[in-house]
């Protein structure tokens, strides 16, 4: 069971094994994956029993109350509420990752960011909001898409350019979502992950707080993070490859329950036309099933790698500029071979899955939409590895420098 502690201003949930709480909650989220289609957000009932679940808080810092957890356990948490709603997978693990960073904050922010203990945050990290300087803050204006779960969150951890006297620098605000100067506009219109909710984030010229002002180019580099005292690992988890492991994890769970449905379905599903009792009777169709199983199992051996380095590497040593371009390649091949799973595994299931009835046919569609998003593109993420190899210029704005090259590439 959950464990409750009690910290002033907030109120943090240890579980100790979300995996398993995750599993438990499935059969919740697949009777009401439609409807949090439908409803293009997490339905009531499902948003219930995460938050009855503590699964909210398995990011959050031991110094905070938290678990601690690390990020493979994050990302296979993710994977497995996928197995029952995808988009409710992708909402949770935007919200309970930026939930968990902003508990990781110095008291200045968290006194001010927690106010019952139960606050869930959500992060459009694009630039497009403004912030001007003003007496104890700043005011801030802007529009991000894409803010997956901002229906559910009181708070959004968003990019902006601050006028300085230098230029523009940039930043991240946390935003106010329950105040009158925020809004969400009901956009999110989509052929899958419609249950992600991911509405447009407005601010016009709301007020917030310097100690709500996160600078990027402000932070205590790598090096220094490795001596520092009292730090605990998330603390030393390189920015650059979370969001690209975040968004990958309900793309693991698709697939696997599509490759769990059609599976269980072959040995009494027809070959409407075939001489086959039954899909499981013909080879060719065993043998693509086999084929969409291996390329699951190498997605997840891809980032298991690319996560083991910001849990066990970073722990250790500064991640190099060649280090977080193989991150992004495996995070991009993984989703390549992850979509070629799902397309496999509806080969297999035949015309009749693509029914509206059938579950399988939302599996597919929130794959494809997912395995399609910008920071997880896959030939774009090999070329960027293939150019950390051969010492050619990043071709990435968030990761700029790809050096060191391994010694055999450059020998």
């Amino acid at each position: 069971m959950p464990v409750e502690m009690m910290q002033t201003h907030r109120r943090v949930v240890q579980v100790m094994d979300p995996v398993r709480v995750a599993a438990s909650l499935r059969p919740l989220l697949e009777r009401y994956a439609d409807d949090c289609e439908r409803q293009r957000r997490i339905v009531a009932p499902v948003m219930a029993g995460l938050q009855e679940s503590g699964l909210f808080h398995i990011t959050a810092p031991r110094r905070a109350g938290g678990p601690g957890h690390r990020l493979i356990t994050h990302i296979e948490t993710v994977a497995e509420l996928a197995k029952g709603c995808v988009g409710t997978a992708w909402a949770y693990g935007l919200l309970s990752g930026i939930t968990g960073t902003a508990l990781a904050l110095p008291s200045s922010a968290t006194d001010l960011l927690f106010r019952t203990g139960d606050e869930l945050f959500c992060s459009a990290s694009a630039l497009t909001g403004k912030a001007v300087a003003v007496a104890g803050g700043y005011r801030v204006s802007g529009r991000w898409g894409y803010g997956s779960g901002c229906l559910h969150a009181d708070w959004a951890l968003n990019g902006v350019m601050v006028d300085t006297a230098q230029g523009g620098e940039a930043a991240m605000a946390f935003l106010d979502l329950r105040d009158a100067a925020c809004r969400i506009e009901n956009n999110w219109h989509v052929a899958g992950m419609a249950g992600s909710g991911s509405n447009m984030i407005v601010a016009d010229d709301l007020f917030v707080p310097e100690a709500l002002v996160l600078w990027t180019g402000r932070a205590p580099s790598a090096d220094l993070l490795l001596t520092m005292a009292g730090l605990e690992p998330r603390d030393r988890w390189p920015m650059e490859p979370l969001f690209p492991l975040g968004v990958l994890a309900p793309m693991l769970g698709a697939a696997s329950a599509l490759l769990e449905g059609v599976t269980q379905a072959m040995a009494g599903r027809p070959v409407v036309g075939w001489t086959y009792a039954s899909q499981g009777g013909s080879e060719a169709l065993v043998g693509l099933m086999g084929r969409a199983a291996i390329e699951i199992d190498s997605a997840w051996l891809h980032i298991r790698r690319a996560a083991a380095l910001l849990d066990d590497s970073a722990q250790q040593r500064v991640l190099t500029g060649y280090d977080k371009a193989q991150i992004q390649a495996d995070c991009g091949y993984a989703m390549e071979l992850l979509r070629a799973a799902g397309n496999r595994l509806m080969d297999v299931a035949g015309p009749g899955a693509f029914a509206l009835a059938s579950p399988l046919q939302r599996l597919w569609r929130d794959l494809n939409v997912g395995t399609r998003h910008n920071a997880l593109n896959a030939p774009l993420s090999i070329e960027l590895y293939g150019r950390a190899i051969a010492g050619m210029p990043s071709n990435i704005r968030l990761l700029p420098d790809i050096a060191p090259a391994p010694a055999w590439a450059t020998a």
